[in-house]
């Protein structure tokens, strides 16, 4: 399991290169992988194409980014 200092390089990483980004296409290549959204896979996909990335997150050892829903128009 990798130290937190070093998961914290990672993130600082990730910050620089995905924050404010947007996702052009998504691909699920196995179902198994968002078996918890309800919908199925190619929804889980055109959900999340064409939102933008929100700053890298770190909790514990594990990095992500939360994806916030479009404005309302």
């Amino acid at each position: 399991m990798p130290e937190l200092p070093e998961v914290e390089v990672v993130r600082r990483g990730l910050d620089r290169w995905i924050s404010g980004r947007t996702v052009a296409s998504v691909v699920v290549y196995h179902p198994r992988s968002v078996r918890r959204h309800a919908a199925g896979p190619d929804d889980f996909a055109a959900q999340l194409a064409g939102r933008a990335l929100g700053p890298a997150q770190r909790r514990g050892s594990t990095c992500g980014c939360r994806c916030p829903a479009p404005a309302a128009r």
